[in-house]
Formats: C-alpha cells, sequence, structure tokens
C-alpha cells in the first residue's frame, strides 16, 4: 500500500479519538436550526465545513465563510474580531476548534454577538487539553470558567465536555501522529492501533470514575 495512503488512513482514524463528541454535537446543533436561515461559518475547510455544507444543501441554510487563511477557501478573507458585514446579521454562527487560534478572543466573541440576530445561536467548540496544533497560530486554552466568563453577554449559554478525563488522556499520545520528525511518522499506524485499543477501557474508566476536572475540550451553544 502506498505511503501516501497508509498516512491518510492513519490521520483519519485517529481524528475518531481527537474529535470525539465534536460531530455528533454539531449535527444535533444545526438540526435544530430552521430550514433558510443565515449561518456564518468561522474558520473554512475541513470536515467542519463538509458537515455544515450537508446541512446546508439538505435544509436551504444560506451558508457564509470566513477565515484568515486564503488557502482554505473561505467566502471572506479575514479575522471575525475585525470583520464587518454592514448591515448584514445571522441566525447562527458555526464556531468550531476556533476560538484558540484568535489572537483577540474576547473581541472575536463580542463580534460574534453583535452580528447574531435576537435569539440567534453560537455553536462553538473548543479544545482545553489538547497539544499544540496549526503551529505557531494557537494562542490559547479555555476553561469552563473562561468561557462562560466570555460569553456574558450571551442570554443563554450551555458548556458541556467533549469527552472523559480518561478519554482525553487516550487522545494526548495519539496526537503524537501530527508530529513530522521520523520516530513519530514510523510508529504512528502502532499508536494509532494501540489507541483505538484502549479506547474501550477510557470510556470505561471516565464512566466508573466521573470527574469534570479535565477533557480533550467543550462545545458550547450561546443564544444571544
Amino acid at each position: 500500500m502506498p505511503v501516501g495512503v497508509i498516512r491518510s488512513t492513519v490521520v483519519r482514524l485517529s481524528k475518531v479519538l481527537s474529535r470525539q463528541g465534536l460531530y455528533p454535537f454539531l449535527d444535533q446543533q444545526l438540526a435544530r436550526l430552521p430550514e433558510g436561515v443565515s449561518v456564518l461559518n468561522v474558520g473554512a475547510g475541513g470536515e467542519v465545513e463538509e458537515n455544515l455544507k450537508g446541512h446546508a444543501g439538505r435544509r436551504s441554510f444560506r451558508v457564509t465563510s470566513l477565515d484568515i487563511d486564503p488557502g482554505r477557501g473561505p467566502d471572506v478573507v479575514g479575522d471575525i474580531a475585525e470583520f464587518d458585514p454592514g448591515d448584514a446579521r445571522f441566525d447562527a454562527v458555526v464556531m468550531c476548534e476556533v476560538l484558540e487560534h484568535v489572537r483577540e478572543p474576547r473581541q472575536a466573541i463580542e463580534k460574534v454577538h453583535r452580528l447574531l440576530r435576537p435569539g440567534g445561536v453560537l455553536i462553538l467548540s473548543t479544545p482545553f487539553i489538547f497539544p499544540l496544533h496549526d503551529q505557531p497560530a494557537d494562542y490559547y486554552r479555555f476553561t469552563r470558567h473562561g468561557l462562560e466568563w466570555l460569553l456574558r453577554d450571551f442570554s443563554e449559554v450551555t458548556i458541556r465536555e467533549r469527552n472523559s478525563w480518561a478519554e482525553a488522556i487516550n487522545v494526548l499520545w495519539v496526537r503524537l501522529i501530527k508530529e513530522k520528525n521520523p520516530a513519530c511518522r514510523l510508529l504512528a499506524p502502532l499508536i494509532v492501533v494501540l489507541a483505538l485499543a484502549a479506547a474501550p477501557l477510557a470510556w470505561l474508566a471516565g464512566r466508573l470514575i466521573k470527574t469534570d476536572f479535565m477533557t480533550s475540550g467543550y462545545v458550547t451553544r450561546a443564544v444571544r
């Protein structure tokens, strides 16, 4: 099997663990939106946008994508903290795995609040116990309490952990496959296989010993 195929398969399998809890949350939240709404997707490209486009195609969402990186092919190139769409307002803003990469998170959240119509929804996810990624543009990690503070101007905020403490630990070593040194690249298939094999034990441990002191990240719904 070609090395490139093996590599892509390993990365895809690793995301089963590293993005655990994210896509079911996103599907659930998008399914709650009425048909024909206007959605701003902050952070173009990748599986999140694919998921959003699937919902948009089935339910006639009007989606505008915004990203600071033109290489991701957004509708608008720019920083959410500085985004100015004129009088346009949105029924929902999707901001998944983006806030940690924004230099001014408070300004970004304030801008999202202004961009949402009354009753509009922010669908947000962000990591907590998670390795550095997309360096050097990886600036922050947020606790539940930090997110509550950032979102204090919203009328209704629901925050929950993406996974348990044990599952978060299992994610840490699977992310070694993203490192570029030769040893990590060589061992990547073995690391992913072992992490997947350990997943049922991590799931069980997280349910037998319940605590919210550690998680890979948080998923959040905030209503303006």
